[in-house]
C-alpha cells in the first residue's frame, strides 16, 4: 500500500464509492469500504480493500468504521437516513472523523439544494453563491446535512462539500449497474419535460472520482463546490442526441404541470464549475455528454474500464490527463448495432449494393457477415477519439498519448488500446476492439 497517502474510508460504498475505490486501489492506497450490503463489495475485497459493515441508521457504528486508521480521508456517500433527525447521521460521522484526526471529510451532496426547476429559471447559471431553496422539503434534507458538517468543521475538521449534478457512467462491476438515461430511453421511460427546455447538468463518473480525489488532497478547509461538466444543456439537446446515437425513437414530450409523483419533480440546473476547476487545478476528461456517452459505448462493447490513477503512470497503464487541446469530437461515433438475423451468405453480399459507403458499423458485419471488432472512425481537425479501442491511422495526422508519453501518428501507424488520440487534421482511423462473443 502507498505509504505517503492517508487511508481512505468510504461510508456508503455504492456506485460512486466503488469506482472511487477502484481508482485508489490502483494507486496502492489503503481503502476501507463500508456499507450495509457487504456482499456487493466482494469485488473490492478481491482488489485489496477492507470491507466493513456499516448501517448509517446506527450512528454508534461510525467510530468503529474509522478505528485503527491514522488521519484518514473520509468520504460520506450515504443517502438520507429517515429514522434519525435531519443531519444527525452525517453529524455523528463527522464527529467520528474529527476524533480520528481525519485529513479531510468529503460529503457528497446534491444540486437539489437549489430546489425544484421552474422553466424561467433553469437557463440561469447556478454556482456556490446562488440562493438555496429553503422552502423545498427535499432541499432541506441536504441542507441540514451540510449545516451539521459545518458545525463540526468549526472545531477543526477539514470539510469539503460537493453539490453534484446528475451522475452517469457505465457499469463499474457486477453489482453496480450503469447510471444515466440510456436504460430509460431503451425502455421508453425517458421523457422530455416541457418540450425539453429545462437545463440539466451532469458529471461522468470517472471525472467525479478524480474530483473527489483531488479535492481530498488540495481543497481548502471548509470548501463548497458545485460539480457538473463543462456543457450543461437543455434536456432536449441531450435526449434527442442520445436517442439518435442509440438509433432509438425521440423521447416523448410531457407537460410537467400535469406530472404527478415525487419521481416526476424536475430539478434541472445549469451549474457553473469555474470555482471547482480553478481551486483544484483540473480539466475534465469528459467535458460534455458526448465524451461520456462514447466511453459508455466502449464499455458496452466489452472494452475494460480505464484505470483512474493520479500517481505517476506505470508502464502499461492508461494516461491520467488529457492533452491540453482536447476538444469535443466533431463526429460522434455510433456503436455497432447489427439488425441482421445472422451472418450473410456470399451471394447475399454480392447482391448488395457495391461499392458501398461504410459508416461506423463493424467492418466484419458490413462486409463478411460476422463481427471482427474493427470499425471506421472519421474525425475533423482537433477531434478526440473515444478512449478504449486501439487505433490505426488510415489518413490524416494525429497524436497519441499513452502512459504519459505523446507520439505523432502517421498513416499506417498504430496506437495501443487506452491511448488518447487527438487529430491534427481531418483523419480516418481504424478502431480495433475485441468483438463481442456470439
Amino acid at each position: 500500500m502507498s505509504s505517503d497517502h492517508p487511508p481512505v474510508v468510504i461510508l456508503g460504498c455504492g456506485y460512486v464509492g466503488t469506482r472511487l475505490a477502484q481508482s485508489l486501489l490502483a494507486d496502492g492506497i489503503q481503502v476501507r469500504a463500508c456499507a450495509r450490503r457487504v456482499s456487493v463489495l466482494e469485488p473490492l475485497r478481491e482488489l485489496g480493500a477492507e470491507v466493513h459493515y456499516l448501517d448509517g441508521a446506527r450512528p454508534h457504528q461510525f467510530g468503529p468504521a474509522l478505528g485503527g486508521l491514522q488521519r484518514p480521508v473520509v468520504v460520506y456517500s450515504i443517502p438520507g437516513v429517515p429514522d434519525l433527525p435531519q443531519g444527525e447521521a452525517v453529524r455523528r460521522a463527522a464527529l467520528a472523523a474529527s476524533r480520528s484526526n481525519a485529513t479531510a471529510f468529503i460529503y457528497l451532496s446534491s444540486s437539489a439544494v437549489y430546489g425544484r426547476s421552474e422553466l424561467v429559471y433553469t437557463d440561469e447559471w447556478v454556482d456556490e453563491q446562488s440562493s438555496v431553496a429553503l422552502s423545498d422539503s427535499d432541499a432541506l434534507l441536504r441542507l441540514a446535512d451540510e449545516a451539521a458538517i459545518e458545525s463540526v468543521a468549526q472545531v477543526g475538521l477539514r470539510s469539503i462539500i460537493l453539490r453534484l449534478g446528475a451522475i452517469y457512467g457505465p457499469a463499474v462491476d457486477a453489482f453496480h449497474a450503469a447510471r444515466g438515461a440510456r436504460q430509460r430511453l431503451r425502455t421508453g421511460q425517458y421523457k422530455l419535460w416541457d418540450g425539453g427546455r429545462h437545463y440539466f447538468s451532469r458529471i461522468y463518473i470517472d471525472d467525479l472520482v478524480r474530483i473527489i480525489r483531488i479535492a481530498g488532497e488540495k481543497a481548502p478547509p471548509n470548501s463548497l463546490y458545485v460539480v457538473g461538466d463543462d456543457h450543461p444543456c437543455p434536456q432536449r439537446e441531450y435526449g434527442k442526441w442520445l436517442a439518435t446515437h442509440l438509433r432509438l425513437p425521440d423521447p416523448p414530450e410531457v407537460d410537467a404541470a400535469r406530472a404527478t409523483g415525487p419521481r416526476n419533480i424536475i430539478r434541472g440546473r445549469r451549474l457553473r464549475n469555474e470555482k471547482l476547476k480553478h481551486d483544484l487545478g483540473l480539466a475534465l476528461h469528459y467535458p460534455s455528454y458526448r465524451e461520456g456517452e462514447l466511453a459508455i459505448d466502449a464499455a458496452e462493447q466489452g472494452v475494460p474500464l480505464p484505470i483512474i490513477q493520479l500517481s505517476a503512470a506505470t508502464p502499461g497503464s492508461p494516461p491520467v490527463s488529457p492533452p491540453a487541446n482536447a476538444v469535443t469530437p466533431a463526429t460522434p461515433v455510433t456503436p455497432s448495432v447489427s439488425t441482421e438475423p445472422g451472418p450473410r451468405t456470399e451471394s447475399a453480399l454480392a447482391d448488395a449494393q457495391w461499392p458501398r459507403s461504410i459508416g461506423a458499423e463493424d467492418l466484419g458485419t458490413a462486409l463478411l457477415g460476422s463481427a471482427c471488432g474493427v470499425s471506421l472512425l472519421r474525425l475533423d481537425a482537433a477531434g478526440v477519439a473515444p478512449v478504449g479501442p486501439a487505433y490505426v491511422l488510415i489518413s490524416g495526422t494525429a497524436t497519441a498519448e499513452f502512459s504519459g508519453q505523446v507520439a505523432t501518428l502517421q498513416p499506417g501507424t498504430a496506437a495501443p488500446a487506452a491511448s488518447r488520440v487527438t487529430t491534427e487534421s481531418a483523419a480516418v482511423l481504424l478502431a480495433v476492439t475485441k468483438p463481442a462473443r456470439s
